[in-house]
């Protein structure tokens, strides 16, 4: 299997998500880019991963809060399925985006231009019970897709991600072979 995962803000490419799969999956192609959220408009950045998963003809995307919401937006543009966990689908209305100074003013204008908001029913959505970064995330997810699982955990981390993911995937996997 072919996975794109997407990290978040300030991020790291071998951050939890990719750590579980790397264990879930240890034959799996995993590509892990560093995004560049500080430096690219999230249209050139989109057009980057576009480009990027078409070219390893990715079958899953699987993002991490901001990584999240460039990966509902990637699966969905390639008609495949996405984990989502935390993501950040309205990064201008989110304090730890609205008060970095990683980010130009220039920049954060193009944020508030985006839509990330795309209902998508191949989506996969697990938050954590305790987020302290993204209030109103379950109510808001729940309009994209309707499988969306609540968890024990904080933003940054799901207390059983290993354990979530793997479920998920099993699932995706019984769903039929478009998946893998």
């Amino acid at each position: 299997m072919k996975i794109l995962n997407l990290h978040g803000f300030l991020g790291k490419i071998d951050n939890k998500n990719y750590q579980a799969l790397c264990e879930l999956l240890p034959d799996a192609e995993i590509t892990s880019p560093k995004l560049a959220f500080e430096h690219l408009t999230p249209q050139a950045l989109l057009q980057q991963l576009a480009e990027t998963a078409g070219a390893k003809e990715i079958a899953l995307v699987v993002g991490q809060s901001l990584g999240g919401a460039f990966g509902l937006i990637i699966a969905k543009q390639l008609g495949v399925p996405c984990i989502l966990t935390n993501p950040c689908l309205e990064p201008a209305n989110t304090k730890i985006i609205q008060e970095s100074d990683k980010l130009s003013k220039e920049l954060f204008q193009e944020y508030e231009k985006m839509n990330f908001l795309q209902p998508y029913e191949k989506a996969y959505i697990l938050l954590s019970d305790q987020d302290e970064i993204i209030s109103g995330n379950p109510e808001r997810c729940r309009k994209l897709t309707p499988h969306v699982k609540m968890t024990s955990g904080k933003h940054s981390g799901i207390d059983d991600l290993k354990g979530e993911l793997g479920a998920l995937l099993k699932e995706l996997e019984a769903s039929g072979p478009a998946n893998g």
